[in-house]
């Protein structure tokens, strides 16, 4: 499965049109239209702002891992966040945009990273 369609699954699961979450993740629905045809891909903040609001990983969005179940609202660190955070870390300007282009729901992963 593709991430375009990947997101359209996503998308419908939550029963959001296409304006809705282009709402959520402030971007038009030409732009979501786009992701899900396959004709442009969505930057690293904007994977980390869809992973954050359906609650699936970046590797599930990208098809490096399977998706299984919904984690009910909680968010699921893995090794590899902490390390690509670590990482990201060593890039101060970089971490900061990062971390805010973070909807507010998982903002307590900074706790763990000062």
């Amino acid at each position: 499965m593709t991430f375009g369609e990947k997101l359209k699954l996503l998308r419908f699961e939550k029963g959001l049109t296409q304006d809705d979450l282009g709402y959520v993740l402030d971007v038009t629905k030409s732009c979501i239209s786009c992701y899900e045809n396959g004709t442009r891909q969505p930057s690293v903040d904007m994977l980390i702002s869809i992973s954050a609001y359906f609650k699936v990983s970046i590797d599930y969005l990208v098809g490096i891992a399977s998706y299984d179940e919904k984690s009910n609202g909680e968010v699921n660190i893995t090794e590899a966040d902490v390390n690509f955070l670590n990482e990201l870390k060593k890039k101060p300007t970089l971490y900061r945009k990062v971390m805010k282009s973070i909807p507010k729901a998982i903002l307590k992963l900074q706790k763990v990273f000062k």
